[in-house]
């Protein structure tokens, strides 16, 4: 999103009790090698379903880019996300993480709905343990702790869901049983993450931008990637000097993939009118150049 710093005042839409930060500091990531990228057990795999792919203002028919890894970890949180998945054959219940990447409003703006879906659902065994909400450790607390006033979780503390919260600053890795997730600093105007998530069990590696400029730290950091998956919010034919400071094009995410070497390119976060060109525009860099689509899923394999 172009707006400024986030403000505690002006969306009561927002998240859960404020947790402890992140305890260990890790150095800037380099190029990883196989100890970063275990071997693929027999069969194992990666799905990626999209249940957003649009701008922070999405069309009727998708919602602000978010989207869900093997079923039980999410990627930001747009308008509708509980719903969409639903939609989409996916369980809110069975998400164990929720990462955000930043917190500019549509990207976390379906979090009270995800967390009132899970409250309503308290007697499922699901709902029963805790989510985990990973995310920029300066703004996540708070915006959590807006969301629980918005829900009047004191009031009605039914609908309040388990919740843990973990705040990471840029540069720390945040890991769990199934997940390795390396980050970088994005180019945005709040404190954001670019993020490199390697799957224990399939040995899949997806990096993905969130919302950033130009960033040579992300084309480091998503060396060899199986997937990265970049916003393209501006124009491809925007000139650089009319760029701004928080966006990218698609032909500046061609130009990471390429530098990264990655095996694909999924472009998000695009505006309805851009989509075509901008695929035009990153083909001509990075052939292996897709679009992300509301509802769809891929699967990546070793």
């Amino acid at each position: 999103m172009n707006a400024g710093v986030l403000s505690a005042a002006g969306f009561l839409f927002l998240l859960a009790a404020a947790g402890s930060h992140a305890s260990e500091r890790t150095s800037r990531p380099s190029p990883p090698d196989a100890t970063t990228r275990p071997a693929s057990p027999g069969p194992a795999q990666t799905r990626i379903t999209f249940i957003g792919s649009g701008t922070a203002v999405p069309g009727a028919d998708d919602d602000t880019a978010c989207f869900i890894i093997n079923g039980n970890f999410q990627v930001d949180c747009g308008w509708n996300s509980a719903i969409n998945m639903r939609k989409y054959a996916l369980d809110p219940l069975k998400i164990q993480t929720l990462y955000i990447t930043h917190l500019h409003h549509d990207h976390y703006m379906g979090l009270p709905g995800l967390l009132f879906y899970r409250g309503m659902n308290r007697s499922n065994p699901l709902a029963k343990v805790p989510l985990k909400i990973v995310g920029p450790a300066d703004d996540l607390p708070v915006v959590v702790d807006l969301s629980r006033r918005f829900l009047q979780a004191d009031r009605f503390p039914e609908v309040w869901p388990a919740v843990e919260i973990k705040g990471i600053e840029p540069g720390q890795t945040y890991e769990t049983d199934e997940y390795r997730i390396q980050t970088v600093k994005a180019r945005h105007p709040v404190t954001a993450l670019c993020s490199r998530l390697t799957d224990r069990t399939s040995g899949i590696v997806i990096a993905f931008s969130g919302d950033s400029a130009p960033d040579p730290d992300l084309a480091t950091l998503a060396a060899g990637a199986d997937l990265l998956i970049h916003e393209a919010s501006i124009g491809p034919k925007t000139p650089d000097d009319r760029m701004g400071k928080d966006h990218s094009r698609a032909i500046d995410a061609a130009r990471i993939a390429r530098d990264a070497g990655v095996g694909r390119l999924i472009l998000i976060h695009l505006p309805a009118a851009q989509r075509e060109p901008s695929l035009s525009a990153a083909r001509e860099i990075f052939p292996s150049t897709e679009l992300a689509e509301c509802g769809r899923s891929i699967v990546l394999k070793k």
